[in-house]
């Protein structure tokens, strides 16, 4: 019997056959995915080397091709992850043009949650392994975080009050929520997320329309849920 052709659709494609480019790009996939789940599950500080090269199915030659270190391939991993994070509350957010400001807020971060709440995985990685994961970590979290803050800059506008908020006024509401899910998910609730959706928006809101419409819009979300 001969060997598969790649001429024959159904025949087996031989790995060597591949472009060097796609066998690249796939085994990286996999150790990103690979380093999210075994973070997710041991703890970063637990997770070894050999632990992700097990997982994704690859030697360790090629670990040490495309990645310095275990945090080089965290830190890409954190990147990957919180791209796919921004994106996804972005399509809520911009899905909901043409409501009220709060309603878009409230939007984003019902998709944010749902997001979470499904990757548990994800969730645990983004929210807490990377706060163990040394200085270099702990500071691509708060800048991760920083992407949120243009969400909140249209509040402005909206409150009527906008020259009088504080400069960091978005920061300090992003911050808020991104406590209240910390605790959550460290807590081992991340599957409940959904649960806080309205103290998250009254959170993320109130600074910027007071504590009384934050509430009309936390009761309409809880309604909605």
């Amino acid at each position: 019997m001969g060997s598969p052709s790649t001429s024959d659709p159904e025949a087996p494609l031989d790995r060597h056959e591949l472009p060097r480019a796609y066998i690249i790009r796939s085994e990286r996939e996999r150790m990103l995915e690979a380093m999210v789940r075994m973070s997710a599950a041991k703890g970063y500080e637990a997770t070894t080397v050999a632990d992700v090269i097990e997982y994704a199915g690859v030697g360790q030659a090629a670990f040490d091709e495309m990645f310095a270190s275990k945090q080089a391939c965290f830190l890409e991993a954190y990147d990957a992850v919180f791209d796919v994070v921004i994106a996804h509350v972005t399509a809520a957010f911009e899905a909901a043009s043409g409501r009220p400001w709060p309603e878009k807020i409230a939007a984003g971060l019902g998709a944010l949650v749902e997001l979470l709440a499904m990757e548990a995985d994800i969730a645990r990685m983004a929210m807490v392994e990377a706060t163990a994961a040394g200085d270099d970590a702990r500071e691509r979290y708060r800048a991760m975080f920083a992407r949120f803050t243009p969400f909140l800059e249209e509040g402005r506008t909206y409150s009527g009050q906008g020259d009088e908020l504080p400069a960091d006024t978005a920061r300090f509401a992003v911050g808020g929520a991104a406590s209240m899910i910390f605790d959550e998910v460290r807590a081992g609730r991340g599957p409940e997320l959904k649960r806080i959706l309205p103290d998250l928006v009254f959170a993320v809101l109130m600074p910027y329309l007071g504590p009384e419409a934050a509430e009309d819009e936390m009761r309409r979300v809880t309604r909605e849920s």
